[in-house]
């Protein structure tokens, strides 16, 4: 398989936004109300002070939960109706996943999308292509720890997340993943850019 040289700029930022998220993440939580939890920092170097605010997410669909997410913020007003966005898109990746959709998929990549993992890397087409035509079928997703950082025009979202499916032979797996989405604004619109697997493990159904 053939690798890009992009995706070495391309590791290397998410790096530098992970590195940056957990710095973000020492903060204590204190609860404010019964749908919004924050904790602020010192200020930094710059002169911004940030802010951990756990946000609750107000759809419910029956394979794919998503209960709530941190936004790491120095500006929770003007970063609050583009977080909102990102999390409604982001019910979609999932439930491209479970339907093998390929206009849902297109709904959500960027136009340089890539995915990397430890045993694959692949751009938009064949990224699109392989889930499509996939044998396995996802039955259920569950997220946890989200937590989501803008930095301009770019966000930074990790994740865990237990993926309950049957691989092509029908057999049960569930899969506890972690990752790493980079997403851009394209036409006003929050895509995917890339996404990036931390960890995975598989566990048999017993």
């Amino acid at each position: 398989m053939k690798i890009n040289v992009r995706v070495t700029a391309s590791v290397a930022l998410v790096m530098m936004m992970f590195c940056l998220s957990a710095v973000h993440f020492k903060a204590q939580t204190n609860r404010q109300s019964p749908n919004t939890r924050a904790a602020s920092l010192e200020p930094s170097r710059t002169g911004k002070r940030f802010s951990q605010v756990v946000l609750k997410v107000d759809y419910v669909l029956p394979t794919v939960h998503i209960s709530e997410y941190s936004l790491v913020t120095d500006n929770l007003e003007a970063q609050r109706r583009d977080a909102e966005a990102i999390m409604q898109r982001k019910k979609d990746m999932p439930l491209a996943m479970q339907k093998h959709d390929a206009a849902l998929f297109n709904s959500w990549l960027g136009r340089d999308f890539i995915a990397r993992g430890e045993d694959e890397f692949r751009g938009r087409e064949e990224y699109i292509q392989n889930r499509v035509n996939a044998k396995w079928s996802i039955s259920d997703v569950r997220y946890e720890n989200l937590v989501l950082q803008f930095f301009g025009e770019t966000a930074l979202l990790t994740y865990r997340n237990i993926v309950k499916e049957k691989d092509e032979k029908g057999v049960p797996i569930t899969w506890y993943f972690t990752w790493a989405d980079i997403w851009v604004k394209e036409d006003g619109q929050w895509k995917v850019a890339a996404i990036y697997v931390i960890d995975a493990n598989k566990v048999p159904a017993q």
